[in-house]
């Protein structure tokens, strides 16, 4: 199949009828004119289905869906210029049919022989183009202004939902990490709760140990650049399936879905030496942080609810602090039990001087 290219001003295309003229010049419109309301009620359809959307994948499948009802196409290829790279989207409406067919009747599929070729719309704006592969006579049937209409507003239900997009994506991310925020954090892990049950969940809070100093030390641009730092960490650090959080200040949080505590250890353990032994520099001074970290797991959360998980991550994570930080503890009964006993209560001599590292050259 050969491809070619056409604008989306549609000024390339050869119509065989622009205009509503006759070719045979008998004069008789009353095909155009039949022509002309079948686009007009294509064109209210469409325009009204892509705009009731604000998601661009939906608006790319709604677009093909409505068309392939209006004329009959074998691929069509969407290309979409997104500030993270290009995605692609494709349907073969035709193809998905011609399978079931043939698994209905358990024979071959009928073969379309027909000569085709593919059409090229470019969207305005850079935000992408359209490949249509069409029967090459098929696109002769429509008017110029109709190709340009249907273009036009594609495009501009696509540009709609892709700055709907950027707009909520940037009210779900911090600012200064691009992790998720507390409130996204806290709607997604308690839908990892409900398609999780029976499965072990592990909730991982952290905080960084002694980060007052830091700012302190050397100013809050230097406490930006370890809070970013550390972000990359985590990201890095986890899977696909994971979800990174800015719980708040310098207090972190990773949901590891179908994660036992053995595997949650790991991971944790993993992510308190990578940070340790980073050394940062600052106006000319070097210096290191460490992390704290706790880890509660639950293998049915119908018998512990979400609240509870955190409330058990954070007793963790106060008895990792208590024990001389940098360290990584997992919650347990006996944990819950003396957390609940010792809150409020000020740490012996020796926890003390564990947990308060002095500020030198070299470390924090």
């Amino acid at each position: 199949m050969k491809k070619e290219r056409i604008l989306s001003t549609v000024e390339n295309i050869g119509l065989s009828n622009p205009a509503g003229e006759d070719n045979d010049g008998s004069g008789q419109k009353a095909p155009d004119l039949i022509r002309q309301l079948n686009e007009a009620l294509f064109l209210a359809k469409f325009m009204g289905a892509v705009n009731a959307t604000l998601d661009p994948d939906d608006v790319c499948a709604i677009a093909s869906r409505i068309l392939f009802d209006y004329i009959v196409y074998q691929r069509i290829v969407f290309t979409l210029e997104l500030d993270s790279g290009c995605k692609t989207f494709s349907f073969s409406p035709l193809e998905d049919r011609s399978a079931e067919s043939t698994l209905e009747t358990g024979g071959e599929a009928d073969s379309d022989n027909k000569p085709t070729r593919w059409f090229t719309f470019q969207l305005p704006e850079k935000i992408g183009k359209v490949e249509i592969c069409l029967h090459r006579q098929a696109i002769g049937v429509f008017s110029r202004h109709f190709l340009a209409t249907v273009t036009e507003n594609f495009a501009q239900a696509l540009k709609n939902s892709l700055e709907f997009n950027k707009v909520k994506e940037l009210a779900m991310r911090d600012g200064l990490t691009g992790l998720y925020n507390r409130r996204v954090f806290d709607e997604i892990l308690s839908i990892e709760g409900e398609l999780h049950k029976l499965m072990p969940l592990s909730l991982l809070l952290l905080d960084l140990d002694d980060f007052k100093l830091v700012n302190d030390t050397f100013g809050h641009a230097a406490g930006d650049q370890v809070l970013a730092t550390f972000a990359a960490i985590l990201r890095e650090s986890c899977r696909g399936a994971d979800l990174v959080a800015r719980y708040g200040g310098e207090e972190f949080a990773v949901v590891l879905p179908a994660t036992p505590s053995t595997k949650a250890t790991e991971i944790a353990q993993r992510m308190r030496m990578r940070f340790s032994a980073m050394t940062f520099a600052f106006g000319g001074q070097h210096f290191s942080q460490t992390v704290s970290i706790g880890i509660a797991c639950t293998f049915d959360t119908a018998k512990i609810p979400i609240s509870e998980l955190v409330h058990r991550a954070d007793n963790a994570l106060y008895r990792a602090k208590r024990e001389g930080k940098n360290r990584v503890c997992i919650h347990t009964d006996k944990t819950g039990a003396n957390i609940a006993k010792n809150r409020g209560k000020t740490p012996d001599a020796g926890s003390q001087s564990a947990s308060a590292p002095m500020l030198g050259a070299g470390n924090l």
